[in-house]
């Protein structure tokens, strides 16, 4: 094994002096080196704001009462920043049989999971597969949706990848229903720069119940020492900064707006997670309204998407939005 592994190394570090050796010798508006040239066990963490390719996630499949399946998908965008456009069509489809169904054409930075569900029939075949494809500078990939056993999941499931369980209880969250919501603008067609008002109304069970709100000055969890830096070290130089996705509240319901489909974000106010407040209509709890502004700044068909949250469970709403010059 060792013999093996000393092995894999010498090849590994041939292929890097070689990209080095010819990059070297290139001319000087030819010398750099593509990332997916140089084997990924020797890049060291390396992130990107732009440039990448995006990776479709089969994220597994649940059971619905009616006997029929739901397969759910999120993505990975590889990039930190671009929100990189890709249309149903040869570059974002699905197969086999129909190629749209339901995707997001616009997509947000980093991981973003459980992002739509797709419907198949009851009697889908155990072996068969729905591929989703998607193709950005020149990388095409895939994700596989089947019946496999192993994938199947549920709430649990959903709520422990996607952090909005907030430590309540398995039972209550098996007892809990998703809130239900309805969506609507207050213009259908806009102006590149006008604002639109979007409502989102829902309603809900009692549940779940109200857990204490996180202190932010209380200590932290204990790390090892030796992965903490000492106070006078000097900070690691870093044009790419982490980026920080939104997620709901810990109580109440709140509410997220995102462009689904579109050539190009929103400009939202306020930004991420709206939670419900005192003085909206409803309680925050078995109802609630939640108004947020938007303004685009191209034209072209928005399909807004709105990811409503009970404080445990998420509901998706969608209405389209025509931005016009």
């Amino acid at each position: 094994m060792k013999a093996f592994n000393h092995r894999i190394q010498k090849l590994l570090l041939a292929v890097v002096m070689t990209v080095l050796g010819l990059t070297a010798n290139a001319p000087a508006g030819l010398a750099q080196i593509n990332s997916r040239d140089v084997p990924v066990v020797t890049q060291p963490q390396q992130r990107f704001n732009s440039g990448q390719d995006i990776q479709p996630i089969f994220e597994g499949w649940t059971r619905n009462e009616d006997g029929s399946y739901s397969f759910l998908f999120g993505y990975l965008n590889r990039n930190y920043a671009e929100r990189p456009e890709i249309p149903v069509g040869e570059d974002n489809f699905f197969s086999p049989g129909e190629p749209d169904r339901g995707q997001p054409t616009y997509f947000y930075p980093r991981t973003n999971r459980y992002q739509f569900e797709v419907p198949v029939p009851a009697d889908f075949p155990s072996d068969a597969e729905l591929i989703w494809e998607v193709t950005r500078q020149g990388s095409t990939q895939r994700a596989y949706g089947w019946l496999q056993a192993e994938w199947e999941i549920d709430v649990n499931t959903i709520t422990s990848n996607g952090r909005t369980q907030f430590g309540r209880g398995v039972e209550e969250l098996y007892a809990n229903a998703a809130p239900q919501v309805t969506v609507e603008a207050s213009h259908e067609t806009v102006m590149v720069g006008q604002p639109v008002t979007l409502t989102a109304m829902m309603t809900d069970d009692e549940l779940p119940t109200a857990v204490p709100e996180r202190d932010d000055d209380a200590p932290r969890r204990r790390r090892d020492p030796s992965l903490v830096a000492p106070d006078d070290a000097p900070e690691i130089p870093d044009n790419i900064p982490q980026y920080s996705k939104p997620y709901p509240t810990r109580n109440h319901m709140s509410v997220l707006w995102v462009v689904h489909r579109g050539p190009a974000d929103g400009q939202f106010e306020p930004t991420g997670y709206q939670e419900w407040e005192e003085g909206m209509d409803g309680d925050g709890w078995t109802s609630g309204a939640v108004e947020t502004v938007v303004t685009f700044s191209e034209a072209g068909s928005y399909t807004m998407r709105a990811f409503v949250s009970d404080a445990m469970l998420i509901s998706k709403a969608n209405l389209v939005i025509t931005v016009t010059e």
